[in-house]
């Protein structure tokens, strides 16, 4: 018994370090967001991120407007936290470094078939699987004929694969953990993870949303000119990515 208190008394302090690292500053955030971490308690930050938005959502609808009516490719980074990408329009609640406010729950603010390529990573596994369905069939409305969206998510798949299997994957993204099955409730529930996905039920929502042919892609793959995956992502995520057909 006291070896196994030991572990799991081991197992609670690695959390919590884990949890404090998670809820402190990182070097990805901006100014403003490490303003906010250490003058806003954690239990309040997503609130008052939301209240914030809200509040400034007509303005950024009128911005979206004018950003559409102008002449470079429109290409749409959504749910870019603290990985804002060079090149693309980042799009992320108040408090990320974003050139667009927007809470996606109001869908995407541009009108139909005006948006050549959109790229999301680690964004749909934070919602209901409803809302990531809406959301793809928001991606669909305002990519233009022939226009590329591309999607990362955790990789469920690989992950019960590992569990099932060597567990290799698993120990590789979480080491240290005392059982499997404690790695891959971190990898499911923690960060706010709502729902999770294989190739199969990713390609579903892409299929139901419009697009016919979705294919699965490994890390950099893209038909993009250059994909803008996130290096540190690489060894967990499964990447989908497919055009809007021309007619």
């Amino acid at each position: 018994m006291g070896d196994a208190r030991r572990t799991l008394a081991d197992y609670f302090e690695l959390v919590d370090v884990a949890q404090d690292r998670l809820n402190g500053t990182n070097a990805t955030d901006s100014r403003l967001r490490r303003i906010t971490k250490h003058a806003v308690p954690v239990r309040f930050r997503g609130t008052a991120r939301m209240l914030v938005t809200d509040a400034i959502t007509p303005i950024q609808r009128r911005k979206a407007r004018r950003i559409q009516q102008e002449p470079p490719a429109l290409r749409l980074h959504l749910g870019s936290g603290g990985q804002p990408k060079s090149g693309w329009l980042n799009v992320d609640l108040a408090g990320d470094p974003v050139e667009l406010v927007w809470d996606l729950a109001h869908g995407v603010p541009f009108e139909d078939a005006r948006v050549d390529a959109i790229f999301h990573e680690h964004l749909l596994e934070h919602i209901p699987l409803r809302a990531g369905a809406g959301l793809l069939d928001e991606c669909y409305r305002v990519l233009r004929p022939g226009g590329i969206l591309r999607v990362g998510v955790p990789d469920a798949g690989a992950l019960l694969e590992s569990y099932t299997g060597d567990g290799t994957y698993i120990g590789a993204l979480h080491p240290d953990r005392p059982t499997r099955m404690l790695a891959l409730q971190e990898l499911f529930y923690w960060h706010r993870h709502t729902t999770m996905f294989d190739e199969e039920t990713l390609a579903l929502l892409f299929r139901a949303a419009g697009f016919p042919e979705p294919s699965r892609r490994s890390f950099g793959e893209s038909d993009l000119d250059s994909a803008p995956d996130t290096e540190r992502r690489r060894a967990e995520t499964l990447y989908m990515e497919a055009r809007k057909p021309l007619a």
